[in-house]
């Protein structure tokens, strides 16, 4: 329920900003034929008011979006990190047996200069 909580700050905020604007349109508003006013007034207020709710609502839905996308990057991002370090590892062992394996031929006494290899081997000429 954590990503509910923008969401009902962004509710809340609004509530109080519709409050605020109907105390403010009602203060300035002349006491004498209030009534009229009013009658005129509201339908306005009301007109503005659904107006900021849908655009807020339609905000709050492209940032719902906006989180998935962003989780499910990161879940991938993750995922293939695992993958690279798993990928590095196997090839520093690699590394490692094949330089462990070059260095027992060398203190067996086998050389490795390109000389030695060219006349052991036929396809290295």
């Amino acid at each position: 329920m954590e990503s509910m909580k923008p969401v009902t700050r962004a509710l809340q905020t609004l509530a109080a900003i519709e409050s605020e604007s109907r105390e403010l349109i009602l203060a300035e508003a002349p006491s004498t034929g209030s009534t009229e006013i009013d009658a005129e007034i509201v339908p306005l207020v009301q007109k503005i008011e659904a107006g900021s709710i849908a655009e807020i609502e339609k905000v709050i839905g492209e940032m719902q979006e906006a989180k998935n996308f962003l989780q499910t990057e990161w879940e991938r991002i993750q995922r293939e990190t695992a993958r690279y370090m798993k990928l590095a590892q196997t090839a520093s062992a690699s590394v490692e047996i094949i330089f462990e394996t070059v260095r027992g031929w060398r203190e067996a006494g086998h050389p490795v200069d390109n000389e030695t290899k060219s006349k052991a081997l036929p396809w290295t000429r």
